[in-house]
């Protein structure tokens, strides 16, 4: 429980999960919302939190995530609140989890709560196997009952069920057929759970609509017609719109949209933000999608009377956790959703949906889940990421816990690791995937790699660090035989990823995945034997630094 002393947070704008109040003042106690009102709510002992120029929201609520180490904590630095996971295996929740709880009882860094669905129902080598293999799969309606009882003893709060035959992606895979998913959600809503379903089209989500899915995972990628828009709608099905994926993409700049995103950008700490620009040069196809046609779908949904939920998919490429989410506002008002709705898709709405009735809104008696904000998201939806201060259950999150912490690197180091098991298991599949190469000299010196990006290929050393530009296969190759041993004997640029100067220095002894390196100034602090970093704790350049 929160030991924290009663605070009132005074002057300021209130959007309660639907509206804006006439309220100004609202007072917190012990974790929960005590008053909201006029200034007669606050007491004479009370720790006063000036909100004027500013507008109080409810925590935010991100519908769609997978989880990571730390995540909750990232995800709080933010301001989303509250995460709901959407496919973790029990390895990865449990950690997480005990340490929500151990939050909620007041010791360590604030986190976000979370509420999952454990692992997801899927057919043998259905999707997303890559990522998850091995897990249990449902073969068919016989497995249902065993199931959905093995995913309440794991703790799930809802059902993730799996429709996706790959023809959204020009695959063809395994997948559920209608009457296995209507056993598996006859069972759960027997068991009080909402259901969540992925499924990969417009046809599909008609079908798992039908088969009584409470939740659409997200919005089509292909255009429904408007008799599908309106068999979901009638089905009574709410939709999480998950329009971020298309985030993913690096711009025609080059450059990952949330590191475009000025007022989020200069939040992201510096080792995700290296991730973000680590991705935006990977290998992706030609023609990245523009979600022109998710947008549509999405609105042409709530039109209908189909409830709306702001979710991410985080941690997919180009997506963090928390930040990605206003991001997600973004992408709904620019689909047609007005300000006010698009903040009530990312509090009320999942609330209500997922039944956390204890949050969602800023009204007596709920949790203190609260973000104060500068300005007025509800006429500006930009306003959400002008952060001024973040409660969950009226703890106040420090936004300087998280950076260059253990959890921030155990969270890192699982997603690396997620990513080269996908990549893999595509390999695996499709053998003529363009994949990183190591090259040789001819008396078998290793000399550094070949790696495929968006653009062509990149020479890169053999910690990793680019050299020359991104050209053909053969002149990468041809690169690293001219500079791949060469460039370590001469002076690079070096910056320690949380500092703002570049330096120059000597590369003293380079393993793959961290070097040992000293200033060339002789005049900086430093072991006489050079000092040892981390690649993820630092920036290199042999050309100079980055403009």
């Amino acid at each position: 429980m929160s030991t924290h002393p009663p605070f009132t947070i005074t002057d300021v704008h209130v959007f309660d999960g639907r509206c804006v109040l006439g309220a100004t003042y609202a007072r917190i106690v012990g974790g929960r919302i005590d008053a909201v009102g006029d200034a007669s709510v606050q007491c004479a002992d009370d720790v006063l939190v000036d909100g004027r120029g500013g507008t109080l929201l409810p925590g935010l609520i991100d519908a769609h995530v997978h989880l990571l180490p730390g995540c909750t904590q990232l995800a709080a630095v933010f301001g989303v609140t509250t995460l709901i996971d959407q496919f973790s295996k029990p390895e990865v929740i449990e950690p997480e989890r005990a340490a929500v709880n151990v939050s909620a009882r007041g010791s360590g860094p604030v986190r976000a709560d979370l509420c999952t669905s454990s692992v997801g129902a899927t057919a043998p080598g259905g999707h997303p196997t890559m990522v998850y293999e091995p897990l249990p799969y449902v073969t068919g309606p016989a497995d249902a009952a065993s199931f959905v009882k093995a995913r309440l003893d794991e703790g799930a709060a809802h059902l993730k069920v799996i429709l996706d035959d790959g023809s959204g992606a020009l695959l063809d895979i395994p997948t559920l057929d209608a009457v296995t998913l209507e056993a598996l959600v006859r069972r759960a809503h027997e068991h009080g759970l909402p259901v969540v379903a992925h499924a990969s089209t417009a046809a599909g989500a008609v079908t798992v609509a039908r088969c009584g899915v409470d939740v659409l995972a997200h919005a089509p990628f292909d255009r429904m017609s408007d008799d599908q828009v309106t068999a979901v709608a009638r089905a009574g099905c709410a939709l999480i719109a998950t329009l971020s994926v298309v985030d993913g993409f690096p711009g025609p700049d080059g450059v990952m949209p949330l590191l475009a995103e000025a007022g989020l950008v200069e939040s992201l700490p510096a080792r995700w933000r290296k991730v973000l620009d680590a991705q935006s040069r990977r290998w992706m196809p030609p023609q990245p999608p523009d979600g022109a046609a998710a947008r549509r779908n999405t609105l042409a949904l709530f039109r209908a009377g189909t409830p709306v939920l702001a979710g991410t998919d985080t941690p997919n490429p180009g997506l963090v956790f928390g930040a990605s989410l206003h991001r997600e506002l973004r992408h709904l008002v620019a689909a047609g959703l007005g300000p006010a709705e698009a903040l009530a898709a990312a509090t009320a709405v999942p609330a209500e949906v997922f039944g956390l009735t204890d949050r969602g809104r800023v009204a007596a008696g709920l949790r203190a889940d609260l973000v104060l904000v500068d300005g007025d998201p509800t006429t500006r939806i930009e306003s959400t990421r002008d952060l001024r201060g973040v409660w969950v259950a009226g703890r106040r999150v420090d936004p300087d816990a998280y950076p260059g912490s253990r959890t921030e690197r155990e969270g890192i180091a699982s997603l690396r690791a997620t990513n080269e098991k996908i990549m893999s298991a595509m390999r695996r599949r499709w053998p003529g995937l363009p994949a990183p190469e190591q090259v040789e000299r001819e008396d078998g010196e290793l000399l550094g790699q070949v790696v495929p990006t968006a653009a062509g290929w990149q020479a890169a050393t053999v910690f990793g660090a680019p050299l020359g530009e991104v050209t053909t296969r053969e002149e990468a190759v041809e690169t690293l035989h001219v500079m791949g041993l060469s460039s370590l004997a001469e002076p690079w640029w070096a910056r320690p990823v949380e500092q703002t100067q570049w330096r120059r220095a000597h590369l003293l002894e380079v393993r793959p995945d961290r070097v040992r390196l000293r200033w060339a100034d002789p005049l900086a602090e430093q072991p006489a034997p050079g000092q040892w970093f981390d690649l993820d704790d630092l920036d290199l350049s042999h050309d100079g630094p980055p403009r």
